[in-house]
């Protein structure tokens, strides 16, 4: 028992140490533009073209990856389209010394229950991701469009709007308008996975004669480098209760400095009457600005079983990560 009380002594000096370090570095480095609490506050000499980043707010804290803060201390602001105020560090500091300044900032949020950006994975056609985003979507499928603006409301709530329009022979291009919530229920950094409820409500608006409402769990997972998604959707519709159910899955592997993410979805949809219909996605997301706030995926739906004529359909989203960055800015 002895042994172990001074085992955990050492861990615990050991790990104060780092943070030590962590701070005193961030006091050298960072202190002057960023304010010596992290809260983008730059000393009085400082003149800057653009205003620091609150590196205390667990908003921005988090919402990345430490590869992704590391690359920006490493490279500077300019390497990924943000401030040139923001200098490069990697010649003259070890990856270690890096590391530990960043962790020292990531520290700083001391508010627990944010997931971190390492799960915070590729978005797809198909799927709700687990993770909660501050993002706007721009959709094409077939002769179909959509406009989604998701809003994240603190540590795991997300709320989402959805309009869909349709230009077919009908002449009503207007079908829905679909409201969302979702939050996260569970994540883990050490497993590299992510739970999260969610439910949709579309009203009797377009071409929509009724109410309908779609409660759904999704997850998300990394393992061997590959990203594994998945959703299970049940529909509930106004006056016929129970219409069915929907299952997706999703398979994902970035490649290519993490630029290009091919990725295949399938969906598997189980309605109360009628066949079975299986479909799949393959696509491909690309990561657009250096940034990587703005993306882009293309790919088709290919229908396996139950869609009769069996037609595949073109997909594509263009999307806009908001939380991270503006539009322009990032390139």
């Amino acid at each position: 028992m002895a042994r172990i009380l001074r085992l955990v002594a050492c861990a615990a000096l050991w790990a104060s140490s780092l943070s030590a370090q962590g701070d005193s570095l961030y006091t050298a480095w960072c202190s002057h533009c960023h304010g010596a609490d992290a809260r983008g506050t730059p000393a009085a000499t400082t003149k800057l073209d653009v205003p620091p980043a609150d590196l205390a707010s667990c908003a921005a804290s988090t919402a990345e990856t430490e590869d992704r803060w590391v690359g920006i201390v490493t490279r500077g602001g300019a390497a990924f389209g943000l401030s040139l105020d923001m200098p490069a560090y990697g010649e003259g500091a070890t990856r270690d010394q890096i590391r530990m300044v960043v962790r020292y900032v990531r520290s700083l949020c001391g508010e627990h229950g944010w997931p971190p950006g390492e799960l915070n994975f590729a978005r797809g056609f198909l799927i709700e991701k687990a993770f909660p985003e501050n993002e706007l979507i721009a959709v094409a499928h077939a002769y179909e469009q959509q406009l989604i603006y998701e809003r994240r409301m603190g540590r795991r709530f997300q709320f989402e709007a959805e309009a869909t329009t349709v230009l077919d022979s009908q002449g009503r291009p207007f079908e829905s308008v679909t409201g969302a919530l979702k939050y996260n229920i569970w994540h883990s950094l050490e497993h590299r996975a992510l739970a999260t409820l969610g439910v949709e409500a579309t009203p009797p608006l377009g071409r929509r004669d009724r109410w309908e409402l779609a409660p759904y769990l999704s997850a998300g997972a990394e393992r061997l480098g590959f990203t594994i998604q998945g959703q299970a959707v049940a529909s509930w519709e106004e006056a016929r209760g129970i219409a069915g159910a929907s299952y997706r899955l999703g398979i994902s592997h970035e490649i290519a400095a993490r630029r290009l993410v091919p990725m295949i979805e399938a969906g598997w949809d189980v309605p109360q009457a009628g066949a079975n219909a299986l479909s799949l996605y393959p696509q491909l997301w690309i990561k657009l600005s250096r940034l990587g706030h703005v993306a882009g995926c293309l790919g088709a739906e290919v229908p396996v079983t139950g869609v009769s004529p069996p037609r595949s359909k073109l997909i594509a989203f263009l999307l806009w990560d908001f939380g991270d960055a503006p539009l322009l800015r990032g390139w």
